[in-house]
Parts: C-alpha cells; structure tokens; sequence
C-alpha cells in the first residue's frame, strides 16, 4: 500500500534543478484559477478544503476523542467529491484519526504525509503517498508541500504549506516555535491564510516543565509575521484538563488584543464556518 516509486515531483526537481522547477511549479499554480477554494475550520485543528472535483482535509478528526466535550463542538467529517486525500502533520490521535480518515478516503483516497510515518500510517490500512520536506506534491489541481515543524513531545511533526486557484495557505499543527518559521516565509510567503495554533499547552512531566509543547498565542502571531500572512485563523485551543493538560489563560483573547495592537488581522471560525478571504 506504501507507494514506494519516487514521485514525479522529486524526479523533476533532480533532473531540473530545484530553483528551475519550483518557478516552473509557481506558473502551474498560478494557472489553476478556474475553480475557488473553499476552506472550511473543523474541530480542534481540522480543516476541509475544496477545489473543483477534491477534497483534502488536514488533521480532520471525527471521532469523539473529548467525551462530549469536544472544544466548540464536533463537526461531521465529510465530502462529496471524487477525488479526495488527506494530509498529517503527525500521528497522534487529536491530528490522525484513523476510523473517521478510513471512512471518508473510501477505497480510492489517499492520505499524504511525511515519508518518515508513511510506514507507520500505510500499516493501519491507508493508501499513502510519502512525501519530503520542501519537495512538492502535485494532485488534483493542489500543490502540498511539508516544511519543518517541532513537535512538543519529540515526534516527527511537519507543517503544510498548500497551493490551490491562486491562494497560498500554511496549516501548522500543533508545532513549537522554531527557526524554519523565517525561512519558510520568505521561501513560500505572503500567505493568503496560515492556520496555527494557540493554546501554549503545557504537559504534565516530571520534573514539572514551564515551557509551553505548542505555539503560545503571542508565538502563533509572531510566527504569522514570519509568514507574512493576510490572516492568522487560531486552531488547536479552548481545553484544558489540569494538571494533565494546561492550556494558557483566554488564548483567544489575548491572540486578539495582541494583533490588533500589531495589526494582524484575526479570523476566527467555529468548527464549520468558512473562510473568508482577504484582498
């Protein structure tokens, strides 16, 4: 089920050049501007994009992991169209849902993820397209392509910046503040939207450990200046489970202070709300 042919993709960054194809990738991106890309906020840090004929999700969980209690209510995974993927940026149970993913993949959808789980999440039974950092995958009208993340508790995390009918969006799962947040802006950047998250979670240890295992509100908007981002959309807040799981005081609210005194523009959407987008 692990594709193991190497893509096109890494094939034509080799034989031309990396530089030569992503501007020859950047004017294929620019070409697919007959269909609108519809980006809808799931639950906790899912979302749902829509071009033409597909649909990809990104960290979409549908199963209810919260007891009832998912934050801001458990919205149903779902498409309608033909083709569809999902993409991850790692594997723990609140950004890979195994049982909602198989159900909404069906036989012929495929989830793409880094090659460094692509093993992992092949032998739970998913078709997989493995995927290297900053080497793009082209499907379905969209470009995927994952960059560095860090992950609160050591595991293999990437971010995924994504290219469909003239929008530029970046999803950064539940990632730390780290260095390649510069790079990947000047790199990919502006961003029509970056969807990141705020809840500066701090984790049980022992010894007891201050430092935040994800992006703090005030992290999240300097890494959407990084970015040079239209709009930061906050995923990934509102639950906190003390002393197991604790997650800073009114994210959201100070997130929203903070960039209207830096004049970053906020978006913030309930699980099924849509995107709007910025000029």
């Amino acid at each position: 089920m692990l594709l193991k042919m190497l893509n096109l993709t890494n094939f034509l960054c080799r034989l031309f050049g990396r530089g030569l194809f992503l501007l020859t990738l950047s004017s294929f991106v620019n070409s697919v501007q007959s269909d609108e890309l519809s980006i809808e906020r799931l639950t906790w840090a899912g979302i749902k994009l829509v071009s033409g004929d597909t649909t990809v999700f990104i960290d979409a969980v549908g199963t209810d992991i919260w007891d009832g209690k998912a934050p801001e209510g458990l919205v149903p995974v779902m498409a309608k169209t033909g083709r569809r993927y999902a993409l991850i940026t790692h594997s723990h149970n609140d950004h890979f849902d195994l049982k909602t993913l198989k159900k909404v993949l069906g036989e012929k959808g495929y989830v793409i993820c880094h090659e460094d789980i692509a093993t992992y999440i092949a032998s739970r039974g998913l078709r997989v397209i493995p995927a290297r950092n900053w080497e793009p995958v082209m499907r379905g009208g969209f470009v995927f392509t994952a960059v560095p993340a860090e992950d609160g508790f050591g595991s293999h995390q990437v971010s995924w910046v994504v290219s469909s009918a003239g929008k530029r969006v970046l999803h950064g799962g539940d990632t730390l503040w780290h260095g390649a947040l510069d790079t990947i802006g000047q790199q990919y950047g502006p961003f029509d939207a970056v969807f990141l998250p705020i809840n500066g979670a701090r984790v049980a240890h022992d010894p007891v450990i201050e430092t935040p295992a994800v992006l703090t509100p005030l992290q999240a908007l300097d890494a959407a200046l990084h970015l040079q981002a239209k709009v930061i959309v906050p995923i990934h807040y509102g639950l906190s489970d003390p002393p197991y799981y604790v997650e800073v005081t009114a994210p959201l609210k100070t997130l929203r202070e903070e960039a209207k005194r830096r004049k970053q523009l906020v978006q913030h959407l309930l699980p099924g709300e849509h995107l709007s987008w910025v000029d």
